[in-house]
């Protein structure tokens, strides 16, 4: 039997669900090893930590990679944890950053929120020995909620079907990660982009300690997806996350372009407004709970609708600008996979099973789309004509997804592509198109590849609001959906191994202008296949992007 076939058996087995664990140790625990448990105690640079086992796979949570960024660290850099004595509980997850979460219940993580959120998860393999790569996962959410406790994060069959050390992370958000204070808070001005700070820390402490949990220090891949793979295209304009990674995925997240600190000081104004106006110093700010600054950033949220909390070209931290004008000298030798899902816009889109009866509403949709970029009428009529030729049988609602899904997503995940092949290091480029039963089976939506690519195939409700584990069976009775997450683990196994995420099973060549090729994920049959929408992208070149 093939490593293919085991892995498809387990997962057959397991009915595609997460390891979650139900333990409850206090995580001051110092209890000391008893039997086997030798192997489930580790000891890191800060202390011993006593993870748990997850089928084939040790599993270590709640990992203190920073010091807890409380008090006088709230609005300040990440310094390293506090040694502990004895062994440290790891097997409960740790605190998400304060946040105003939206998202789907299958994005939610079970934790309470807090300050202190700068904790990471590593998950290891049994089943082979010796240095391992590792992959780092940033979890999604606009820069602004997200964890990575979400329950299909869970990386125990990431990790043992592609052999692979996996570590997640979790870090300060909004307005405790992203809010520029450098300007208005002169003694804070060496303390921008705090969330990509804590990126970085995390980076470090992968680097001094992953060796311990059987990883390759030398062998490191970051990947994310939405706000988490446009964090990673900002880590690779950042001079500190140098050699802290040699691979990159980014995941429907080609943000081309970050605040500027004009820009940033605005939302600064903005929130401070919303904290109740006047002057602001540090002591103010820490004075300040971790509730009203929450519903101050709720606020800011609602009102400036372009990621008003985002990283900031700060002039220290971040020196320049990301993939604006080229590709940054930080993915220089960086091999890349990027890429996006057939319809990013389907589930952000309102009224999205309603039909388009008129084409004067068609242009209204578009026009007053948010994530779309600003079109003149003349653009826009062009637009329409031209995909209604690439697209002769589509519906209204059918050219709209396409519309806007190409405009936000897919125009700038392939100029990051195009910009990418200025440098050295290859880059790959897929779609996946898996459509999944909500919306009537109607769209590949954003965040669709997420349960694929950590083989978490049992997860509560997302989308539509009424998907379901039944109903994701049922859409596939021969179990379609298990093979496609065994090849998408397995690509991305390959690549954080190589560089190359070609396998036995899936030939994927590099990206290139000549060819364009596109990796195409779909039940039974993805396959590469060249200048994927040709007509498609051929309408959009030259268009304002919108990240």
């Amino acid at each position: 039997m093939t490593d293919s076939q085991t892995s498809r058996r387990r997962l057959l087995a397991a009915g595609g669900t997460e390891h979650t664990s139900a333990a409850t140790a206090d995580p001051a625990s110092a209890r000391a090893p008893q039997g086997d448990d030798g192997e489930l105690v580790v000891a890191t640079r800060y202390g011993r930590v006593r993870g748990e086992r997850a089928g084939a796979v040790r599993a270590f949570k709640g990992i203190p990679y920073a010091a807890p960024p409380v008090g006088r660290g709230r609005f300040r850099a990440p310094e390293a944890p506090e040694p502990w004595q004895g062994v440290r509980d790891a097997t409960r997850l740790g605190h998400p950053c304060v946040q105003n979460n939206p998202d789907f219940p299958a994005w939610l993580d079970p934790e309470p929120e807090s300050e202190d959120c700068l904790y990471l998860n590593v998950w290891t393999p049994t089943r082979t020995k010796g240095p391992k790569p590792v992959m780092v996962w940033f979890h999604g959410g606009a820069f602004t909620w997200g964890s990575a406790g979400a329950p299909v994060y869970d990386g125990a069959h990431l990790a043992e079907t592609a052999d692979v050390v996996v570590v997640s992370v979790n870090h300060r958000l909004n307005i405790f990660g992203y809010l520029w204070l450098g300007d208005a808070v002169p003694e804070l001005a060496a303390h921008g982009n705090l969330g990509q700070r804590d990126l970085v820390a995390a980076l470090r402490w992968v680097r001094e300690n992953v060796t311990a949990f059987d990883g390759d220090t030398s062998n490191v891949t970051v990947f994310g997806e939405s706000g988490g793979g446009a964090k990673i295209g900002a880590l690779l304009a950042t001079p500190d996350a140098r050699g802290l990674f040699h691979k990159a995925i980014i995941a429907s997240g080609s943000q081309l372009a970050v605040m500027t600190r004009e820009q940033a000081n605005e939302v600064t104004q903005a929130t401070f407004t919303a904290l109740g106006g006047g002057e602001f110093t540090e002591d103010r700010l820490l004075a300040l709970s971790s509730d009203e600054l929450r519903r101050a950033a709720g606020t800011v949220e609602s009102e400036v609708l372009d990621l008003p909390f985002q990283p900031v070209v700060d002039g220290r931290f971040m020196p320049q600008q990301t993939w604006q004008d080229g590709a940054p000298a930080g993915s220089q030798d960086i091999p890349m996979i990027i890429g996006t899902t057939s319809q990013e816009t389907a589930s952000f889109l309102p009224g999205m099973t309603d039909p388009i009866d008129t084409d004067a509403e068609l242009r209204q949709r578009l026009a007053t789309f948010a994530m779309a970029p600003v079109l003149s009428d003349v653009q826009t009529d062009e637009l329409i004509a031209g995909y209604r030729q690439a697209m002769p049988s589509a519906t209204r609602l059918d050219l709209l997804v396409a519309m806007t899904t190409d405009l936000w997503m897919w125009h700038s995940a392939l100029l990051q592509a195009e910009r990418k092949l200025s440098t050295p290091g290859a880059v790959y480029f897929y779609e996946f198109a898996w459509r999944t039963p909500c919306f009537g089976s109607s769209w590949a939506a954003h965040s669709g590849q997420l349960p694929f690519v950590f083989g978490n195939l049992t997860y509560p409700t997302a989308w539509d609001g009424s998907d379901s584990d039944a109903g994701r069976a049922a859409d596939d009775p021969t179990g379609q959906r298990l093979i496609l997450a065994d090849q998408m683990m397995r690509a991305w196994g390959a690549f954080a191994r190589t560089g190359d995420p070609s396998t036995a099973e899936l030939k994927w060549p590099a990206y290139d202008l000549r060819t364009r090729a596109t990796m195409v994920f779909d039940r039974g049959s993805s396959a590469v296949e060249s200048d994927r929408n040709a007509r498609r992208r051929q309408l959009i070149e030259g268009l304002p992007t919108a990240w």
